[in-house]
């Protein structure tokens, strides 16, 4: 039996502090599993067994039933069914490959025609998707053991795998990328907002609320009333531009989009990127480590390709797309398609109380930044 999954070679895990206890929660996220039948004989899987450990000792023990294993395995059998659909027409067939790379980092995860349920027979597969993790700890998981418990013949056995978990850190110091104060949205406790997505994980959005303490976003709305369409975008610290794109056309209106036809001609004019994230700018900041910023207003872009730019400088103007808001991530490689997405520590934030954050742990949380 083989048993793989993504992202490979290990998992972040990240920790929220919880008001008045010692314990905290720590979250992680296992984002896709394949388990392939290796073997000359039939299998059946029984069971699914999840051992969450710290330093070796077991804090936490997951199982799943037959039943557990059969539904997950054929909610992913959608999944990987729509996706696997070559299209004839080239620009949706172009959306379906990146639309894989989107979810999972990489494409052909799993195997359309060996694809199956949990009675599994040479050379067939099956799997699981967004297995999240919460739990409440004294100290960090550092490792998960997953097992596949499997039947062959009248033989019970079991294939298992060592997952490392670790805590990310960042390389750099790094400053909010606005200034003033600003409502997250599709933080990643949210597990499934942007975190359904592989370079998206530790991404959110931002937006300002206006005077009554509200971001009314239900009808069509100018972009100009919108208190944070326009605001300046600041380089979050030292570095270089890898990547940058202007000229794509703002929705009209915070729930009007552009025609179909409209996007069918960004797509073919200028890629799959620009027709999902708008105006855009990605920059190098340290090894492994890309700040993104999407739905930058047209024509606003201060930056080019090959740039040095200094923390805290002006890069461009936030604008719309769904409504006027900045989705901003931090990424592994300069790609929102392959690049893991990682967590993204800041110096300069404070909560709505006054008091000094870094890490920004909750949706819906008011920062502000100086």
């Amino acid at each position: 039996m083989k048993i793989s999954y993504c992202p490979e070679k290990k998992l972040i895990g990240v920790k929220r502090q919880l008001e008045g206890q010692e314990k905290y929660e720590f979250d992680f996220l296992l984002r896709a599993v394949r388990i392939i039948n290796t073997l000359d004989e039939p299998v059946h899987l029984v069971k699914y067994v999840f051992e969450l450990k710290t330093k070796g000792e077991t804090m936490k023990k997951i199982v799943y039933s037959e039943d557990v294993i059969k539904a997950k395995s054929k909610e992913l059998q959608g999944m990987v069914d729509r996706l696997a659909i070559k299209q004839d027409d080239k620009v949706r067939e172009t959306a379906r490959q990146n639309n894989v790379l989107l979810f999972l980092g990489v494409k052909d995860f799993w195997e359309k025609e060996n694809y199956t349920l949990n009675s599994l027979k040479p050379g067939q597969e099956t799997g699981f998707r967004m297995e999240h993790f919460r739990i409440l700890v004294e100290k960090p998981i550092d490792e998960m053991v997953f097992t596949v418990v499997y039947k062959q013949a009248d033989e019970t056995k079991k294939a298992s795998i060592q997952i490392p978990i670790v805590e990310y850190k960042n390389k750099k110091e790094y400053i909010f990328p606005l200034k003033g104060s600003w409502l997250v949205f599709g933080n990643w406790d949210e597990a499934y907002n942007h975190r359904t997505m592989h370079s998206q994980e530790f991404g959110m959005d931002l937006v300002q609320l206006n005077d009554n303490l509200q971001f009314e976003q239900t009808h069509e709305k100018p972009n100009e009333e919108f208190k944070c369409y326009n605001q300046e975008l600041l380089a979050i610290a030292d570095g270089e531009v890898v990547e940058c794109f202007d000229g794509i056309p703002e929705n009209p209106s915070a729930i009007k989009m552009i025609s179909n036809d409209e996007k069918r001609d960004i797509m073919e004019k200028s890629g799959f990127i620009p027709l999902i994230s708008g105006n855009y700018a990605i920059i190098k900041h340290a090894t492994n480590e890309y700040s993104f910023y999407a739905h930058i207003k047209n024509g606003t872009l201060k930056i080019a390709k090959g740039d040095n730019v200094k923390q805290g400088q002006v890069i461009g103007n936030l604008g719309n797309s769904t409504g006027p808001h900045l989705h901003f991530q931090l990424m592994e490689k300069p790609s929102i398609l392959t690049g893991r997405g990682l967590p993204c520590h800041f110096t300069n934030l404070k909560n709505f109380a006054g008091e000094k954050i870094s890490f920004i742990e909750n949706s819906y949380l008011i920062v502000h930044a100086e």
